[in-house]
């Protein structure tokens, strides 16, 4: 954990020691810790430049932990001065290459990302480079890094302050898990619509990158273009706006209703899904309740709304508030 103060592993043993006990020589904290003595000296004198801990006078030589509320606090504030500097400078940098960019071939506004590997890291560094906001449409086929690592917003934004905004295309909700798997997105902050198909697969990060891709098979992701900011950039941001205006939330909050006409919340998914345009069968699969089971529970939900059809169903369940289709 103090490693991100500059605090190496047998520094932090060492330091830790200390703190739940009283000062001690380097034999006895080589004896409690399994650290090698050479090694544990070069750590404690790193700790004392860093002003963790203190020599106690007398002989032999025994150190103590220094409050680590203050100590600590210290390392923290250079910590965070030094990331201010390397921020200064990424900004600086970047303007110097805008500058650089100017009157360069335009090839240099697009790069060509190859292999599903090298696609999937693409993907997970825009996700990680974002400040205000990821914008993406998804569909597959689906990038994976050699590590097993899915390229997710929730996975890679990681609590981060920036917005995470998504457009599936109705059969994501038909492949199984789909549903558990967007649920889960939504629960992590992320603002989900949908469109009966979607044109293109794609990722923006903020205005400064975006990821589209070149070649796809409906099983493997193999290459694409990763675009900087350009007119092409400016095209792509503008598609998603205009999707994004026309695609459905999914399963929005359910708005107050009278307690005599309350719907199940699993008769609310129901619907939702209904008017999504799942068929019963792949109600069913997402929501691991029988087929048969979902044509009678859809039969009984139409007869009570006294909807003829299933999407005259999910405008009048919309209409007694049980699921509202908001823009």
């Amino acid at each position: 954990m103090l490693e991100v103060l500059g605090v190496d592993v047998w520094g932090e043993s060492a330091y830790l020691c200390l703190v739940d006990g009283p000062a001690l020589t380097v034999e006895e904290l080589a004896s409690r810790t399994g650290i090698d003595q050479d090694n544990l000296k070069g750590a404690l004198i790193r700790l004392e430049d860093r002003g963790l801990v203190s020599r106690m006078p007398g002989r032999p030589t025994r150190y103590r932990a220094l409050p680590p509320e203050h100590a600590l606090e210290v390392l923290l504030l250079a910590r965070e001065r030094d990331i201010h500097r390397v921020r200064a400078l990424a900004q600086h940098l970047a303007e110097r290459h805008r500058k650089a960019q100017v009157g360069r071939d335009s090839a240099s506004l697009i790069e060509v990302i190859t292999g599903p590997d090298g696609v999937a890291r693409c993907g997970q560094q825009l996700f990680r480079r974002a400040e205000r906001e990821i914008r993406g449409i998804d569909a597959p086929p689906y990038a994976k890094a050699s590590n097993g690592e899915r390229v997710n917003s929730s996975l890679n934004i990681g609590g981060r302050r920036v917005r995470s905004r998504f457009i599936h295309a109705h059969d994501a909700l038909r492949v199984a898990g789909g549903v558990r798997r967007i649920e889960g997105d939504i629960a992590a902050g992320e603002e989900v619509r949908f469109l009966p198909q979607t044109p293109m697969k794609m990722i923006l990060a903020d205005d400064q990158a975006g990821l589209i891709p070149l070649l796809a098979t409906p099983q493997v992701l193999d290459s694409c273009i990763l675009v900087y900011p350009s007119a092409l950039l400016d095209a792509l941001s503008t598609l998603f706006e205009t999707l994004w205006q026309h695609a459905q939330p999914y399963i929005p909050e359910q708005t107050g209703q009278p307690d005599d006409d309350a719907l199940p919340e699993e008769d609310r998914r129901i619907i939702a899904l209904l008017a999504m345009g799942l068929s019963d069968e792949a109600i069913a699969r997402q929501l691991g309740i029988g087929h048969r089971t979902i044509q009678r529970r859809v039969q009984a939900l139409l007869a009570r709304l006294g909807a003829t059809s299933r999407f005259q169903a999910g405008i009048l369940a919309a209409s007694r508030g049980w699921w509202r289709p908001e823009t």
